[in-house]
């Protein structure tokens, strides 16, 4: 009987979270994810960084990690916010015990991604995995207010893979029997760690996103 893995992961995590209890918990009437906008450093101190950003905002070519000050260059009108780490540990907290109902062995690899393991769940979701994770991103959105993107495969790897081929609020498998259609046309740079690593860009060497 086949393994299954989900690699869980919240699209824009910081943003998401911020625009989510804006809206639902505060009742802001605008919403952070249809505007420009990012979730930027200390400003003060004129060296904060992009730590989330709205989908809006890349079409104005802004990156995670470049400066807040380059970012505002690139669009006047973006709406900054402050990081909330108390509001993160707690969305992670929820995100984290939606999965558990699901299964018990959850490998949580960041404050908003994590695999969820169904060794030992075959029988019980036999033939029904791929409609499982979309059961899950439907309770997520609607239970917290935000989308998630759901990888399945057989192992950590390619359900991490899966989950990064088109975003947002996807299901997406890379079964073995996948891997050469889907897989083995993206670029080498494209593989789960190696995507991290630093590369050489136009000002020298740095993490590309």
């Amino acid at each position: 009987m086949m393994r299954y893995v989900f690699h869980v992961d919240a699209n824009s995590a910081f943003l998401s979270w911020s625009a989510a209890y804006r809206t639902n918990i505060l009742g802001e009437s605008t919403d952070l994810r249809t505007i420009p906008s990012i979730v930027g450093g200390d400003q003060e101190k004129r060296h904060g960084i992009v730590l989330a950003k709205s989908i809006p905002a890349k079409k104005y070519d802004i990156q995670t990690g470049e400066p807040v000050v380059s970012a505002v260059k690139k669009c006047p009108d973006l709406v900054v916010i402050p990081p909330d780490y108390g509001l993160y540990v707690s969305a992670s907290r929820a995100l984290i015990g939606i999965l558990k109902k699901y299964c018990d062995q959850v490998v949580q690899y960041s404050i908003d991604e994590a695999w969820t393991v169904f060794d030992g769940y075959e029988r019980l979701y036999e033939g029904q995995m791929v409609s499982l994770a979309h059961d899950i991103r439907n309770e997520v959105r609607e239970k917290l207010g935000y989308t998630v993107n759901i990888g399945v495969s057989t192992n950590l790897l390619l359900a991490k893979m899966a989950g990064d081929l088109s975003k947002p609020d996807k299901v997406r498998t890379l079964f073995p029997a996948e891997i050469p259609h889907k897989m083995w046309p993206l670029p080498v740079s494209d593989l789960f760690l190696l995507a991290a690593q630093p590369r050489r860009n136009s000002t020298g060497w740095g993490y590309i996103p």
